[in-house]
């Protein structure tokens, strides 16, 4: 009887683990974008802390307001990736120099150290993490 109750249990378990490996374009998009927002507020708020001017610009606004996050690719697939980033190019490519350093700018990097940090990565992870646990949470429910 308790080899017949441990088979159950592995079955069981076998189910799970199939249904986790196998996680669609949603769920893996839904799991990338609590990571990608989280780094979108940081890099937000990092753009302001280190880059805020008092320049009005009319036409583009300022960097720090058009940080945004994407679940599809350039094309406007989704392939289950989620990024954070500028929304329009005159900023993307203000931020890269700027990030970069020219032969007019020295390069701070902070776009490379906000990704690189280890708390931030932490941070990301978690989010990550948080949103999978839902996904395991609703394959145990099923199974």
């Amino acid at each position: 009887m308790a080899e017949r109750d441990m088979d159950e249990i592995l079955d069981s378990w076998l189910k799970q683990v199939e249904s986790l490996a196998n996680i669609s374009v949603s769920d893996r998009g839904k799991i990338t974008g609590a990571g990608a927002e989280v780094f979108r507020q940081d890099l937000e708020a990092e753009t302001n802390r280190k880059h805020r001017s008092s320049h009005n610009d009319k036409v583009y606004g300022h960097a720090a307001d058009h940080v945004t996050m994407q679940r599809s690719n350039s094309e406007g697939r989704r392939t289950g990736v989620s990024t954070a980033g500028w929304d329009n190019r005159y900023h993307a490519m203000n931020m890269q120099r700027l990030n970069d350093g020219t032969r007019k700018y020295t390069a701070d990097h902070f776009v490379d150290n906000l990704r690189k940090s280890d708390s931030e990565i932490e941070k990301v992870l978690l989010a990550e993490s948080t949103e999978y646990q839902k996904l395991v949470d609703r394959a145990e429910r099923k199974v």
